[in-house]
């Protein structure tokens, strides 16, 4: 019986498959070092070259591009799409607002390229949230305000939170934490006055 093959994901697979694409006749050769510089020509072509910049300051954007790119250290094909969306869409925004800034324009234009930014930076929050999503950093906490005891329980003052998941998708073991939580019985007795103990030495005595 033929053992079954799994798919291999590494690069050099990739590359193979790639090749498989190239017409008869034609040999390609794909390695992970052409892999890796296309995509950050990928991330490279999201800024837009300034013709009045020099050749210098326009590859000091690119180098700050991907820089921002491999700041945010996808591990994944999905990491990598969305960090490079993230990418571009930051420098869309900037530009816009670049824009917004020109002089001698109509307020329509003003106007136009500040909306345009302004959508661009809320797209860009929700591609974090997306991208802590996806990691498994989103965090939920419940703050209790009001609780109910019974006879002869105890109450917990403190901060109550529900533990997030941890990165690989699953619930914690403990996912109830409790800070600064003294525990306060119901039966505490606060220290009297001396006002307070005469009062209640002369009702404990018995009358004649």
């Amino acid at each position: 019986m033929a053992k079954s093959s799994k798919p291999n994901k590494s690069p050099k697979a990739a590359a193979k498959n790639i090749a498989s694409l190239v017409p008869d006749g034609h040999h390609s050769t794909v390695s992970e070092a052409d892999i890796r510089s296309q995509r950050l020509q990928d991330v490279a072509a999201l800024v837009h070259m300034h013709p009045d910049l020099s050749d210098d300051d326009n590859m000091a954007r690119v180098a700050r591009a991907v820089e921002l790119y491999e700041d945010l250290k996808p591990v994944d094909g999905l990491e990598s799409m969305l960090a490079m969306q993230m990418v571009g869409t930051h420098a869309a925004a900037l530009e816009c607002l670049r824009r917004a800034m020109y002089a001698n324009q109509s307020f329509e234009a003003r106007d136009m390229n500040l909306k345009h930014a302004e959508k661009l930076m809320s797209l860009y929050a929700k591609q974090v949230a997306s991208l802590n999503k996806h990691r498994g950093k989103g965090q939920q906490k419940v703050t209790v305000e009001h609780v109910n005891v019974a006879p002869g329980g105890q109450a917990i003052v403190g901060n109550v939170a529900v533990g997030a998941s941890s990165e690989n998708g699953t619930e914690d073991s403990e996912p109830l934490t409790i800070e600064n939580n003294p525990s306060i019985p119901l039966n505490f007795d606060p220290p009297k006055t001396a006002e307070a103990r005469k009062l209640q030495s002369s009702n404990n005595t018995p009358k004649a």
